[in-house]
């Protein structure tokens, strides 16, 4: 049973560590936050666990939710320019 959680515990921690790099990789420039891209690869290859937390919680900027089409120009049927 010990071995079981053992594989099971060693799999979530591999998978969590593969999403991250892969997110990193993808994530744009200016998306990143505290350490340049590449330093934030190289420390998840340095140290695989701490740094897919690390980047999970320091790493990147959180997306920016617009909605389209709320408030009262869009009861009335009027567009609202989506402001960057």
């Amino acid at each position: 049973m010990l071995a079981w959680l053992t594989y099971v515990l060693f799999a979530l921690l591999a998978l969590m560590y593969v999403h991250s790099l892969v997110e990193c990789a993808r994530t744009p420039s200016a998306r990143i936050r505290c350490l340049p891209k590449p330093l934030w690869l190289l420390f998840m290859l340095w140290a695989p666990v701490l740094g897919s937390l690390a980047w999970t919680y320091f790493g990147r900027l959180p997306e920016q939710q617009e909605t389209v089409g709320s408030g009262p120009a869009a009861e009335s049927g009027a567009e609202q320019p989506i402001r960057a």
